[in-house]
């Protein structure tokens, strides 16, 4: 037997490995909307169609479960978490090495905020998509509906590179970090208590009785522009935002990181927040003014002490900078 004969009688292990393994769906039932019966919902829809069920409900728990997923090379793999989890999930996966194999992740709406699933996979319930997405790999159409897509890389002195999608810091770190505080200690989880609060500290705020205070940061976006000084409003993703309203970043620009910095000397922000908001920036809304806002490649924050990344909060050398850029493409699918 030939050379070319014998590599065709010789079937490629991995490829193998990675379309003979049933689906796997991980669940964390401790997300907020998995925790109000979907998570149930969800296990009993991907057991009917023969896929493999994984509850994690921390940490540790997902790292093994996403451990023994490359172990299997389980290609088709569906999480139904809140951002945190997926979070985690993405940076596990970013932080091996370049050319290792990686499987093909759907992200389904099962926390809060959901703003990873609402961009990945736009109007998307879960269980009727989690349904498509199983009935596409029984079939073997899987291919057809995936893209690839980065998030965003973090990095600062102290701390491994990490990797999220949505970044905050400034006055919304203070905000965020109130709110858990808020719920922690009054033992409530709607989404009602939840803005009521953000209305009162609105509310403070635009009376100046906020006691929240803006930090001084040098923030350097390329060809984006720069900044320095009391910065009000920092925000980064890579994400498109492609479900709803909320898009607060102004068409400008090229690159993957969509970056948004308000000074605390920006004019008129209380009014022109609600434009910010939605991405309908004014001609006034530039640099010069105090709106720093578009794409680039890459950015840089000095004198950054604390941020949240995807709801979870971290904390910075503010002395040593912070820099944003965009970690290895993984590969979604939108079914």
């Amino acid at each position: 037997m030939n050379a070319s004969a014998s590599a065709l009688a010789t079937p490629d292990l991995s490829i193998v490995a990675a379309t003979s393994t049933p689906p796997c769906l991980i669940v964390n039932p401790r997300s907020f909307s998995a925790s109000q019966g979907l998570a149930a919902q969800a296990a009993e829809l991907a057991r009917s169609h023969g896929a493999e069920v994984i509850s994690v409900d921390g940490p540790d728990a997902t790292r093994a479960a996403i451990a023994g997923i490359l172990a299997r090379r389980q290609r088709h793999v569906m999480l139904l978490a809140g951002d945190g989890t997926v979070c985690a999930i993405v940076d596990q996966l970013s932080n091996l090495t370049v050319d290792a194999w990686t499987p093909d992740l759907l992200v389904l709406p099962g926390g809060r905020t959901n703003l990873t699933a609402a961009d990945l996979v736009p109007g998307g319930r879960a269980l009727p998509t989690l349904k498509r997405a199983l009935l596409r790999a029984r079939e073997q159409r899987w291919d057809a509906a995936v893209e690839e897509r980065c998030a965003l890389r973090i990095e600062h002195a102290g701390a491994s590179p990490r990797h999220g999608f949505f970044f905050s810091a400034a006055l919304v770190d203070s905000v965020i970090r109130q709110c858990h505080q808020h719920r922690a200690e009054r033992n409530q989880h709607g989404d009602l208590s939840t803005l009521g609060y953000l209305l009162r500290l609105a509310a403070r705020a635009m009376r100046g009785r906020s006691g929240m205070t803006c930090p001084t940061l040098q923030v350097d976006a390329g060809t984006c522009g720069t900044q320095s000084g009391p910065v009000r409003l920092l925000l980064a993703t890579t994400l498109l935002h492609r479900n709803g309203l909320f898009d607060p970043y102004a068409p400008r620009g090229h690159g993957d990181v969509r970056l948004t910095s308000v000074s605390e000397a920006a004019p008129r922000f209380w009014r022109t927040l609600p434009r910010l908001l939605i991405g309908r920036y004014t001609p006034a809304m530039n640099a010069d003014n105090g709106y720093l806002s578009g794409r680039c490649d890459r950015v840089q924050i000095g004198g950054l002490a604390t941020y949240m990344l995807d709801g979870e909060p971290f904390d910075a050398d503010p002395s040593q900078p912070v820099t944003l850029s965009t970690g290895p493409r993984l590969r979604f699918i939108r079914p």
